[in-house]
């Protein structure tokens, strides 16, 4: 009598216990990756290169066309983009649906923070801004000073930007701004490593005609190169196992030093040391201006 009294309640625990097995947590989304052709499109496609998709209008050759699309910056899920329509207008669209909102006049090269509530950009006046993703609690974080290329840090608590080629950090409150790079070399694009201990950028200093991309400590210390041809926009994977940058190439395929030199343009990828660098987007497309997101 006892053993029957206990079996239906053991089948009931063995019932709970297996729904708790099979209510493990989602999947990670998949990591994308968006950019430009420099001819006023923008695409995303898999971090590995496939699944590529035109995400803008095609438009024409001219940047008078008020379609005109650049600058773009995936949100940290992959559900959203943010890009420069016409220059000057912030746009953001909803990947799923394909809904499009413009969310601001007179900014450029949105970028999302880190909890993607908000996005910061460049501004005409030289000035860095942030507001809410729909437009709103806009405000000035870094006053006229040539700011551009704004990025933040991966607390979400500071954005760091590029003022006449030096690298400068201000927290995202506003307030006093402090120099991370500055010396004789013209810096930019700066990026942080997802744990925060590195930044890398790109910079003049390697002598050629040209940039190439480079990394150090955070918090300031020896400076590394990590090539040696003409390269800029390195963004960290969200596992801080690659970088994804653009790099100068010939019609031909090949990499390029000189500027000067005809070139195209190509999304590459590298180890965080400079190792293994590889093509990932394919020679019938221009690319440029790399963003990462998903993986969450």
């Amino acid at each position: 009598m006892r053993l029957s009294r206990l079996l239906p309640v053991l089948v009931a625990a063995s019932v709970v216990l297996t729904g708790c097995a099979d209510d493990s947590p989602p999947a990670p989304t998949p990591v994308i990756v968006s950019f430009d052709d420099g001819w006023g499109q923008v695409f995303v496609a898999n971090v590995d290169g496939s699944g590529l998709r035109q995400v803008t209008p095609t438009v024409a050759d001219d940047m008078s066309d008020g379609r005109w699309g650049n600058n773009a910056a995936l949100s940290p899920d992959g559900a959203q983009l943010a890009y420069t329509r016409g220059g000057r207008f912030i746009e953001v669209v909803d990947l799923e649906s394909g809904d499009v909102r413009t969310v601001h006049e007179d900014g450029y090269q949105p970028v999302f923070s880190p909890d993607g509530s908000s996005i910061a950009f460049s501004k005409s006046d030289g000035s860095i801004s942030i507001m809410n993703t729909d437009g709103s609690d806009l405000r000035v974080i870094a006053p006229a000073e040539s700011g551009s290329v704004a990025t933040f840090s991966p607390d979400g608590s500071r954005v760091v930007f590029t003022a006449d080629g030096y690298i400068v950090e201000v927290p995202t409150t506003g307030g006093e701004s402090k120099v991370l790079l500055r010396d004789q070399f013209w810096n930019s694009d700066p990026a942080y490593s997802p744990d925060g201990s590195t930044l890398v950028f790109s910079s003049n200093r390697g002598g050629n005609h040209g940039s190439e991309i480079y990394s150090m400590p955070a918090g300031g210390g020896e400076i590394t190169r990590l090539t040696d041809t003409y390269a800029v926009h390195p963004q960290f994977t969200p596992d801080g196992s690659r970088i994804l940058y653009t790099r100068a190439t010939t019609q031909s395929g090949e990499l390029v030093v000189d500027i000067s030199t005809s070139n195209s343009a190509e999304l590459a990828s590298m180890n965080p040391d400079g190792s293994d660098q590889k093509r990932l987007t394919p020679r019938s497309i221009t690319a440029q201006y790399p963003s990462i997101g998903g993986g969450q």
